[in-house]
């Protein structure tokens, strides 16, 4: 699950690399602030032993720096300027009453500027300096646990991905939505219930790893509005529906209404 789920998060990520390019060649900066709450987001994943703030909402601003974490030891400068002016004015803005052990420059592109020099002989003694670019931030989150990258995905979703499929929404099926309504939905057993109930043999770690594949789609999910996931949800079920009865007559079953009702459960 965790492959497929990376795959997710580094698309959208790829995406934001491309979408911040554009906007800094029309001299757009806006979505730099857009970022900062998002990668504070991922970050917190990726740490788990502190938690990162947006220092830009704490009264008083900090300068030279947006996301900071409670145990003083990594600052963020999240930009997409990659130029060493921009280095150096961030050391030079940077005061040393803010404590941080190290100033991390987390660049909104895919790859990190090619030094001749170590960045740090920059700063000299008054902070150490560390550069990211997407690509570093994707490789932290391949080494995270499932669940965390599934928790990532989600955090793609609903803050990058629906900007990918905003024309989505410009041709809804509506017939659909108000078909899926009107389904009556009479089988409350759970999915693992239903799956037992049709096919009492199914392997037990299959049966789990459905379930996982379950909550996945479920993430993946949060991209389209309720409405437009009722449409699709109908429009499945015609489909499977219509396999079931095929299997049902091919192989000569009296009981097709609990093989009917477990379809609900997927919608």
């Amino acid at each position: 699950m965790s492959r497929s789920n990376l795959s997710i998060i580094t698309e959208a990520l790829s995406h934001i690399a491309n979408k911040v390019d554009l906007h800094n060649h029309l001299n757009l900066q806006d979505i730099n602030i857009l970022l900062e709450n998002f990668f504070r987001d991922i970050l917190n994943i990726i740490y788990k032993d502190r938690k990162f703030k947006n220092l830009n909402s704490v009264e008083g601003n900090f300068a030279s720096i947006d996301l900071g974490d409670n145990i003083k030891d990594l600052a963020i400068q999240v930009t997409s300027t990659t130029s060493l002016a921009k280095v150096r004015k961030t050391i030079e803005k940077y005061k040393e009453e803010y404590d941080y052990k190290k100033i991390v420059m987390l660049y909104a592109k895919m790859d990190k500027p090619s030094r001749s020099k170590d960045i740090n002989e920059e700063s000299g003694d008054k902070i150490e300096i560390e550069e990211w670019s997407i690509k570093d931030l994707c490789n932290k989150i391949n080494d995270l646990e499932d669940e965390d990258i599934l928790e990532i995905q989600k955090i793609v979703l609903n803050q990058i991905t629906p900007s990918l499929y905003d024309n989505y929404s410009k041709n809804e099926d509506t017939s659909a939505t108000k078909d899926y309504d009107n389904l009556e939905q009479k089988d409350i057993r759970n999915f693992s219930d239903k799956f037992i109930a049709v096919c009492p043999s199914i392997n037990q770690f299959r049966l789990i790893k459905y379930s996982r594949d379950i909550a996945s789609g479920e993430a993946e999910l949060s991209k389209f509005s309720e409405r437009q996931i009722r449409s699709m949800k109908y429009r499945i079920f015609e489909v499977c529906q219509e396999e079931l009865i095929d299997f049902c007559e091919q192989n000569d079953m009296t009981n097709r209404s609990g093989l009917n009702f477990f379809l609900f459960k997927f919608f």
